[in-house]
């Protein structure tokens, strides 16, 4: 990683005053200037007003130990070595003051699986989500995730890191519903790239339940949450949010989603449908509220497609 993404601790003590730091947490090289957590940052604090110093923490750091350093200290100090101000998490992460406006619109709970490439028509038949009771996924540990498959009627296997990959490389589980944003990079060419070639995405099924990407920040860091909320507020209202958004719709995915020929399952537990509530529908990019939230008769993806920012998709 370039050392300029990096706010060190000794960097972050030497910031002037007034200067805000804002150091984020680095889970995995690929957490680069391109990544969507950074980009994002970098627009709403743009739009934030405030004056700040933006970089990754200084080691990389599994998100369990990254958030419980963030809930731990607001800045530097001996339970949070990097410093770490800021993360990404799911809306049900406990320790951390979370900011319920979605960061990602609510793309991460439109999700299509990895499966083995030995058994790219195993879902062929699925018609609905009775259909799915047999076939066991993976999902990672705590994961709110995990509980809304299971809360579904659906079996479940939790893992750690990456090891969900290495169980779809060896056909030891069904499959993995992965967010849109990270589908090509954990079941596209880059997955081959790494060893994992016999990984593929399902070509029949979106399964689509209300999840979100949000901020997670210490408790007394009120100067970062005003100005995380006020950015935020302004980028959703000048749609640089959606664009921004839609820079990662790259044409792999363009052409291996395939919405038309998709078949949609909505699940819906009394976490996912408690999660709308917490912030307004503006600030939610997929239509939560007109998705069927049953799938008899079977439901076509392309419901999406009438919606300007999944166009691209169809």
């Amino acid at each position: 990683m370039q050392a300029d993404l990096i706010l060190t601790a000794d960097e972050q003590r030497a910031l002037p005053a007034g200067v805000m730091p804002v150091v984020l947490m680095r889970t995995n090289p690929s957490n680069d200037q391109h990544s969507l957590r950074y980009l994002m940052l970098v627009l709403i604090l743009s739009r934030s007003g405030e004056k700040y110093s933006l970089g990754y923490g200084e080691t990389y750091t599994d998100p369990t130990v990254a958030l419980q350093h963030i809930s731990a200290s607001k800045s530097q100090s001996s339970v949070n070595p990097s410093g770490l101000t800021v993360g990404l998490f799911d809306p049900k992460v406990p320790g951390v003051l979370l900011i319920p406006t979605p960061v990602d619109g609510g793309l991460l709970g439109l999700r299509v699986s990895c499966i083995n490439v030995k058994y790219l028509d195993r879902f062929m038949s699925v018609k609905n989500v009775r259909d799915l009771h047999p076939y066991l996924a993976v999902q990672g540990r705590v994961w709110f995730d995990s509980r809304v498959l299971t809360d579904s009627g659906l079996l479940s296997y939790e893992s750690t890191g990456s090891a969900y990959l290495n169980l779809l490389h060896q056909g030891r589980i069904d499959y993995s519903p992965r967010g849109l944003v990270t589908l090509e990079e954990e079941c596209g060419p880059r997955a081959g790239q790494a060893g994992y070639t016999n990984i593929a995405i399902d070509p029949h099924l979106l399964i689509a339940y209300p999840n979100a990407f949000v901020f997670g920040i210490h408790p007394d860091n009120i100067r970062l949450k005003a100005a995380l909320e006020r950015g935020l507020k302004r980028a959703i209202a000048d749609g640089s949010q959606q664009r921004l958004l839609q820079q990662f719709f790259t044409p792999w995915l363009k052409r291996n989603l395939r919405l038309r020929e998709r078949r949609l399952l909505v699940l819906s537990t009394p976490a996912t449908e408690a999660l709308l509530k917490e912030s307004p529908p503006s600030s939610w990019l997929v239509p939560w509220q007109r998705l069927p939230r049953s799938s008899d008769p079977p439901v076509s993806a392309a419901i999406l497609c009438k919606e300007a920012f999944f166009a691209p998709l169809c």
